[in-house]
């Protein structure tokens, strides 16, 4: 079991790995103050490292990695986008929290069943309680679905039992994910454990709500009905941010 995970202290330095060209990986360490951190998933899944790099940078996500990565205490996966460039914000949300961050985009996120792998990150970290796995998990399935599909591929109209529907929403996806603007967008999914709360947050980058900042279920005008009525009963508490481009999950510690 992963305990909660080390984490720089202020003024210290987080290490940053990755099997990415070491260029881009000397850039990345040199412009924001990190050290390298060795990486390579063989060696993370034949035993050959005990920790993995604090941050871990890829050029395309996959599941294998992340899951490797996440057993071995990394605390942010990131997977870079065209400008080769850490998240805003990663280094200082990092420094001095029990955070654990992904960001991908969107096609790997449709690719990949995070929800399976981040919360069971949470629980060998003990940020979350084992009762309450199973509610977290469909939360944040369901939180990452709409980021993907209602968020950053900007389609309002779910499937339906109707075929016609259905294949016509379908098409739909396919055609957004094939777009490369679409499917370059980011999805991140991320947990702050607090002494006694943990929120999960799933964020994407599409145009949130016109004119609105919900807070609430009810006060926003659903994008998928059904998923944000099983967030709202399997949560402790649910609200929304960023002109509803974020969904914060709360679970008592």
């Amino acid at each position: 079991m992963v305990s909660d995970a080390p984490h720089p202290a202020a003024g210290s330095h987080p290490s940053i790995g990755g099997e990415v060209p070491p260029v881009l990986l000397r850039r990345l360490a040199e412009a924001h103050g990190l050290v390298h951190g060795d990486w390579e998933v063989e060696a993370a899944e034949d035993g050959g490292l005990f920790t993995a790099p604090i941050i871990l940078v890829t050029l395309r996500g996959s599941a294998r990695e992340l899951r490797a990565a996440l057993d071995l205490g990394t605390r942010a996966y990131v997977e870079l986008g065209d400008d080769e460039e850490l998240p805003a914000g990663l280094l200082a949300g990092l420094t001095g929290q029990l955070l654990l961050h992904l960001s991908l985009s969107t096609i790997t996120s449709f690719s990949l069943d995070m929800a399976p792998q981040f919360c069971a990150a949470l629980l060998a970290r003990g940020w979350l309680d084992a009762q309450r796995r199973a509610d977290a998990e469909i939360c944040v399935h369901e939180a990452v679905s709409n980021a993907i599909v209602h968020g950053n591929l900007d389609i309002h109209q779910g499937p339906s039992a109707d075929v016609g529907a259905f294949d016509s929403f379908f098409r739909a996806v396919q055609d957004r994910l094939a777009d490369r603007a679409h499917a370059n967008r980011r999805v991140t999914v991320e947990a702050v454990a607090g002494p006694e709360e943990l929120c999960i947050r799933i964020s994407d980058q599409g145009r949130g709500h016109s004119g609105l900042a919900p807070t609430s279920i009810d006060r926003l005008e659903a994008k998928s009905g059904r998923g944000l009525r099983i967030m709202d009963e399997l949560a402790d508490r649910v609200s929304f941010s960023d002109a509803g481009r974020t969904v914060n999950l709360y679970f008592r510690r």
